[in-house]
């Protein structure tokens, strides 16, 4: 709701010692619209610290318009959202969720990357997208700097272990195969034992 604040000029009330307030200059109502925008967006991010299963944290350098138009492709087909955001509002975003972070993480140009499916999907597509500009013999122009999952930060080691892990349709898939085996296995072993019990029982 805007107010407007009218002043009256009154030479009486000024002569017995009554002031007027002094209406809002622009620059107070941008700044308070300013407050308003910036409290707005750390909501947002709050919002999407929650939803994500991790969180991984990359400086970019250089990016080209190729470059960024790969990345965000990867980033969609995989349900991770790739954000450049100030690091002053993300540190207060991330405050507000109790979590500590290193302030020099939070420094330079930073890009945030919400993976929202499971944990693995953040670290490895920002692992595949690195390891993709150094097999073309490019300079990657990412550079992890830290993860977060679960609240607690992770070092850039443990950013890549967690990249490292089979996603979960995979797993599966790799688990049943070798239960699939070991039971075709078994089954073998137990015909064969049947037909030896019956060779035995014929003779």
């Amino acid at each position: 709701m805007n107010l407007t604040v009218i002043t009256v000029f009154c030479p009486c009330a000024q002569r017995r010692g009554f002031s007027f307030p002094k209406p809002f200059g622009k620059e107070e109502i941008t700044m308070s619209k300013n407050i308003e925008a910036k409290k707005v967006v750390v909501s947002e991010i709050e919002e999407k610290i929650e939803k994500a299963q991790s969180i991984v944290i990359v400086e970019y350098k250089a990016l080209t318009v190729e470059q960024v138009t790969a990345l965000r492709a990867k980033c969609r087909a995989a349900n991770v959202d790739y954000c450049v955001l100030k690091n002053t509002l993300v540190k207060r975003a991330l405050a507000n969720k109790g979590i500590e972070i290193d302030e020099k993480l939070l420094e330079g140009p930073n890009a945030f990357v919400f993976g929202n499916n499971d944990p693995i999907s953040a670290p490895k597509m920002i692992k595949e997208f690195i390891t993709g500009c150094e097999k073309d013999k490019k300079k990657s122009p990412i550079t992890i700097k830290c993860g977060i999952m679960d609240g607690a930060v992770q070092s850039v080691e443990e950013v890549k272990a967690l990249a490292d892990i089979l996603p979960k349709d995979q797993l599966i898939a790799k688990i049943m195969g070798v239960l699939n085996s070991q039971v075709t296995a078994l089954a073998y072993v137990i015909k064969a034992y049947i037909d030896k019990q019956g060779e035995a029982a014929a003779e």
